[in-house]
């Protein structure tokens, strides 16, 4: 449903204003439902952020400057294989 101002845009060929107009129906309607889509993509970014909150927190540095080891001996020891007995 196009309201004047939509279709007088449209007739001068002024675009941009038209897509704007567009895009804020489009997140008009967004925000007033709850769809599955939109519930998709809260979930995704929040989980997306929880990884990066427990990145920072556990993962992004070592907790003693004695507990670091070179690459190349960590890279040895977890594709090595097993001793065979």
């Amino acid at each position: 449903m196009r309201s004047t101002r939509d279709a007088a845009a449209i007739d001068t060929g002024d675009k941009s204003d038209a897509l704007r107009t567009a895009l804020a129906a489009s997140f008009a309607r967004f925000r007033r439902r709850p769809t599955f889509a939109r519930d998709i993509a809260l979930v995704l970014t929040l989980k997306v952020l929880l990884l990066i909150a427990l990145k920072y927190a556990f993962f992004n540095h070592p907790r003693a400057a004695d507990m670091s080891m070179p690459p190349a001996e960590v890279a040895r020891a977890l594709l090595s294989s097993p001793a065979s007995r």
